[in-house]
């Protein structure tokens, strides 16, 4: 399933109503513009977890290949309205209707390779 799918799944569960045709389309686009449906590996996974309710912890390492997928997130966030914080060291989605907190930390090394990059962890939301 392309990423584009699994948000409009993700969304749809956390507000309870459909996404009109437009804003389909609109997330599409993007995902085509930013190259983010099937690259980069690390990024569907993340909301492939979320989907299927499964928590992420400790933090999944993953070498940062570009800034493509990080400027795609701010803009999707700001299309669907999701509660989000991108402040350049980390970002920040809390789905809280679903109960998850999604956690990107850009300032992390490689624990085999010492190399830079960043971690993904997903958590429940405290209640």
């Amino acid at each position: 399933m392309a990423l584009t799918d699994v948000l409009i799944g993700i969304h749809q569960r956390e507000t309870g109503a459909p996404l009109s045709p437009d804003m389909i389309d609109e997330l599409r686009e993007l995902a085509e513009t930013y190259n983010v449906d099937t690259h980069p590996g690390w990024l569907l996974p993340i909301f492939e977890a979320v989907e299927q309710g499964r928590e992420v912890s400790p933090p999944i390492f993953f070498e940062r290949e570009d800034s493509d997928p990080y400027s795609y997130l701010v803009e999707v966030a700001g299309l669907l309205g999701w509660k989000a914080e991108f402040e350049g060291e980390y970002e920040q989605i809390d789905l809280p209707v679903l109960g998850w907190r999604i956690y990107i930390c850009n300032e992390a090394r490689s624990p085999t390779t010492g190399r830079g990059g960043s971690t993904y962890q997903i958590t429940r939301l405290s209640a």
